[in-house]
């Protein structure tokens, strides 16, 4: 195998990603207009936290997906197929369905506990959890992502054999069209799959997918621009590498323009739905492609803060909820501003939740494989 140096900016962007994702299950707390659904809804709220969970709510989980593709390939090549299979199946599979099963009633009885709802624990698990209430958390994720690598694994023995075993790839820079293209595709996409629902809306498929319908073209979309922004040799020293201050002020503008569109409110027509989705998808690139161009300019290196957060985002993701929602529920009528609840609450689960991927899932053995 070639020795392709790490890109540590990649690694570092994502892990901010997952910070991120802590960031907006705090502000849906105190958001105005919260789904009813959630776990646990403060009194105390603002319009702010609407516009930042807006904002978060875009690229987070694109840059997750675009990221894992970008060293998939890579993986792929090392490993082989069988032994490919056999680390996502570890990493991804078996947490998916221990989080499933195990953790994600957890997180959705906080809707109980926070409401009042008088009902025991092991009775919500035997029986509204599999009913009315089910949904897989943060978890749903890791499915997602499992199935897309097995697809990827499919590709990489047959259809896509040439592009994919190839070690060194072709170092290409893109053109205006390709990011055209892709946009169009993804918004097209999204109203394909889902026409009568939108971006927001989550639905269950067979209790064995959890997702948003209206984002699947999202989750494909940017886990196939991983594999060919890896492929064309993007990010490297004579690749694709993009400049911070237009994608930045690219990223501002749309995520300006999508925020002004969803807080107008203009319907759920076909029309209304295919212009945000488009203004999404546009926002969803640039900041994507910000991202990757902040952090390699200003965050690349392997520092130990941002090596510690890199090495235990998986663990943070995985354990934010358990820790997120109930300490969202003691701070139910704390007698302080909301920006205080909403800043106590992103901290303390940040660190709660780093302590206890680096102290327990990092060193238990069984655990210490997955994470």
């Amino acid at each position: 195998m070639s020795g392709r140096p790490r890109l540590h900016y990649l690694d570092n962007l994502r892990a901010f990603a997952i910070i991120l994702v802590i960031v907006l299950h705090a502000a849906i707390t105190y958001m105005a207009d919260p789904p009813s659904w959630w776990y646990v809804i403060d009194a105390d709220r603002s319009v702010v936290f609407t516009w930042l969970v807006l904002l978060a709510d875009v690229p987070i989980m694109q840059v997750l997906f675009f990221v894992a593709g970008y060293f998939a390939v890579r993986s792929l090549q090392r490993r082989g197929p069988q032994g490919f299979i056999r680390e996502k199946v570890v990493r991804l599979a078996i947490p998916w369905v221990l989080g499933v099963v195990f953790l994600a009633p957890l997180a959705t009885y906080m809707a109980y506990v926070s409401r009042g709802v008088p009902m025991g624990y092991l009775q919500f698990w035997t029986s509204d959890f599999w009913g009315p209430m089910f949904q897989q958390s943060v978890y749903w994720f890791l499915g997602v992502l499992f199935v897309a690598f097995l697809v990827l694994v499919y590709a990489y023995l047959y259809p896509a054999r040439a592009a994919l075993q190839v070690e060194t790839p072709r170092v290409e820079q893109p053109r205006l069209r390709v990011f055209v293209w892709f946009i169009a595709l993804t918004a097209g996409g999204s109203l394909l799959f889902a026409p009568n629902l939108g971006l927001d809306d989550w639905r269950s498929l067979s209790f064995l997918f959890v997702l948003q319908p209206a984002r699947i073209a999202f989750y494909v979309g940017y886990f196939m621009l991983g594999i060919y922004a890896e492929r064309r040799g993007w990010f490297t020293e004579t690749g694709f590498r993009p400049r911070l201050e237009p994608w930045g002020a690219g990223c501002v503008l749309a995520g300006l323009a999508y925020v002004a569109y969803r807080m107008a409110g203009p319907g759920v027509t076909l029309p209304a739905q295919a212009v945000e989705a488009v203004l999404f998808s546009i926002f969803c690139l640039a900041a994507v492609i910000a991202g990757v161009a902040l952090f390699r300019r200003w965050i690349g290196g392997a520092g130990l803060a941002w090596r510690t957060l890199a090495a235990n985002s998986f663990g943070i993701y995985y354990v934010h909820p358990l820790i997120l929602y109930p300490l969202a529920y003691l701070l139910l009528g704390f007698p302080v501003p909301a920006l205080v609840k909403f800043s106590i609450l992103v901290i303390a689960t940040l660190f709660g939740s780093l302590a206890v991927s680096a102290l327990l899932l990092k060193r238990t053995p069984g655990l210490r494989r997955m994470f």
